[in-house]
């Protein structure tokens, strides 16, 4: 079967029309998965309110965007971790009691994972790709040596905020085991 050139042209654009219909499809669908997973976490929050959240409110804490627990292996509950648009706040609970100066701490969690985001954003802003700004920034609020809260400005995006979940939550349980 022989097509004209005519026609083939308009399939083409046919085509192009239906390909870019997908790709708007595409993200209408990522921002409701998105709008409905924010709203799924407002009715988690409002049916439940951590202590430490009524207690330790700020005006750029009072509205999280999600609200999750770091446990140990053998399921000891370490810390909560607050996430607010692009800033997360982890706060060891009541119970714990994490010495800035146990390992891995500053050597893994602070040096090589936060330092070294640090780091990458320093080249993504000397090559113009994000403003400077926008760079990861960190501060450990401690009492004595005793972790109360460490927040954590710029994540930028899901690979990055699970990375500092997930390694927070191995330097928590290492850290507990040494204070056994």
């Amino acid at each position: 079967m022989s097509y004209s050139e005519d026609e083939v042209k308009n399939l083409a654009e046919l085509r192009e029309w239906f390909d870019k219909q997908i790709n708007e499809k595409e993200d209408e669908v990522q921002r409701l998965k998105m709008t409905l997973m924010i709203i799924d976490n407002t009715l988690k929050q409002a049916s439940f309110k951590p202590a430490v959240m009524i207690d330790q409110r700020t005006d750029k804490e009072s509205e999280y965007s999600d609200v999750k627990q770091l446990k140990s292996k053998d399921d000891v509950i370490l810390a909560n971790v607050y996430t607010v648009s692009n800033s997360i706040t982890i706060i060891p609970i009541s119970d714990m009691k994490f010495n800035v100066n146990t390992p891995p701490f500053q050597s893994f969690f602070i040096n090589r994972i936060l330092e070294g985001m640090k780091s990458k954003d320093k080249e993504y802003v000397e090559r113009r790709e994000i403003e400077l700004s926008n760079t990861i920034n960190y501060n450990v609020d401690d009492e004595n040596g005793l972790i109360k809260k460490i927040v954590i400005n710029n994540y930028r995006d899901m690979e990055r905020l699970n990375e500092i979940i997930n390694t927070a939550s191995w330097v928590f349980s290492r850290m507990l085991e040494k204070t056994r």
